[in-house]
């Protein structure tokens, strides 16, 4: 246990930005106390003269302070492991307000980012998991509107009802419209029900063959969901995405609103 304990205030120090050896000092410092800086050298395997340098860099990080004095005379003491904490979380809340202010940002940036040209990239999902995270990517990476086409039966069905609610939820706190032309089905109509309190505007698309696929258009990317395989093809191609939003919008001007 006491192991297990001083490897997670050694992980935690680190996350601080401690080299291993300024984190080592500063647990073999909390366990010993107070003992002379030769000593301490010796624990943690320096000469004398660099343990100043080590301390020095603690100093810095707010968990140290020397007493005394006289350079060589001064006593040596690390600051509580409840500072660790404390600082621990002021990082954390740092990088959760950045994260919270690029997010926003994010669909802009990428816009620009797929400005600058580039190969066409295409990736593979599969697997229920990464489907789903793939279709939570969409919120993120999209600025005002989305387009869906295809089987919302087979769709949902695949991911369930609870996650669709949940994912309406986090499109609607972004602000984010989504268009969907959809196969003539129960669930379909379930949804065009709730179009003006969701963002959303449906239509039904009349098709003489029935089909259990989908797919998806959103900033300069579309995905290719095959729910009935457990499999997903995103697609990054400029040229792909205007094509297949031609194709969209020439049904959905045809479509049933």
């Amino acid at each position: 246990m006491k192991n297990e304990k001083n490897q997670n205030l050694y992980s935690s120090l680190r996350e601080l930005d401690l080299t291993e050896i300024e984190a080592n000092l500063y647990i073999i410092s909390l366990s010993l106390g107070k003992i002379p800086l030769s000593d301490l050298a010796r624990a943690i395997g320096i000469s004398r003269p660099n343990i100043y340098k080590v301390i020095s860099a603690l100093e810095k990080h707010g968990l140290a302070k020397f007493s005394g004095r006289d350079k060589y005379e001064r006593g040596f003491i690390v600051e509580s492991p409840k500072i660790v904490l404390d600082k621990l979380r002021e990082k954390r809340e740092y990088i959760a307000k950045l994260d919270r202010n690029l997010i926003p940002n994010l669909p802009e940036m990428l816009t620009k980012y797929h400005q600058s040209g580039g190969a066409t990239k295409i990736r593979i999902i599969q697997g229920h998991d990464q489907f789903l995270k793939l279709f939570f990517q969409i919120i993120e990476e999209t600025e005002n509107t989305s387009e869906f086409f295809g089987s919302a039966t087979d769709f949902i069905s695949f991911i369930s009802w609870k996650e669709e609610h949940k994912w309406i939820r986090e499109r609607i706190k972004r602000g984010i419209f989504i268009k969907v032309l959809l196969l003539d089905t129960p669930d379909a109509r379930l949804l065009a029900r709730t179009d003006k309190s969701q963002m959303r505007e449906t239509r039904i698309f009349k098709s003489q063959t029935s089909f259990k696929t989908s797919f998806q258009l959103f900033g300069n990317k579309v995905i290719i969901w095959q729910p009935k395989a457990s499999l997903a093809i995103l697609i990054e191609d400029k040229l792909i995405v205007e094509m297949l939003k031609s194709i969209f919008y020439n049904l959905w001007k045809d479509a049933e609103s």
